[in-house]
């Protein structure tokens, strides 16, 4: 760019990859984002100097209706590589197409995936939470049943009673 990117960084190449957010270690590999700041871009060297003249060349000749390029530049391994990659990506509105509309279908797959998961995590959830009140339910019974058969038992009651009352067995009662 013939721009100042990052005024507070003195490079002038930037190579950004694309990493997912919730969890940094999930990179897109092979697609990145590279910045170079030209008016911060000063070659020390005569090779420096060559290299950045091709590769000006390259941003400023290279286009969609470029045939062939020049040999000068297709004598550089970096730039060829370049190069080849552009022709590679060079699509026809048919494939251009069904690249759309493969990544259309693939989208479309992973909403659906999204979908269920999102709704068995929902219902997985609602489940638990009437399993656990349940529970908790019969958990606070049993403990208010051993609270009075305590209470009935210090006032004397016998303990066939106090069971058939609160439902607790004879070795319950005992164990009070």
């Amino acid at each position: 760019m013939n721009d100042i990117f990052l005024p507070d960084i003195p490079d002038a190449y930037h190579d950004y990859k694309i990493v997912q957010v919730e969890h940094t270690d999930k990179v897109i590999e092979g697609l990145r984002f590279i910045f170079v700041e030209l008016p911060k871009f000063k070659p020390t060297n005569f090779k420096g100097k060559k290299m950045a003249v091709l590769w000006l060349r390259y941003l400023t000749e290279i286009d969609e209706q470029t045939r062939q390029a020049p040999q000068e530049l297709l004598d550089n391994p970096e730039i060829s590589k370049a190069v080849t990659q552009i022709e590679e990506s060079a699509f026809s509105d048919a494939q251009l197409w069904w690249y759309d509309d493969f990544w259309d279908a693939v989208r479309v797959e992973n909403t659906l995936i999204s979908d269920a998961l999102r709704e068995g995590m929902e219902k997985g959830i609602q489940e638990g939470r009437q399993k656990g009140m349940q529970e908790g339910i019969k958990e606070g019974i049993k403990q208010n049943g051993i609270q009075n058969a305590r209470g009935m038992k210090a006032e004397g009651i016998p303990v066939g009673i106090i069971a058939k009352i609160t439902g607790l067995t004879l070795d319950e009662i005992a164990r009070l």
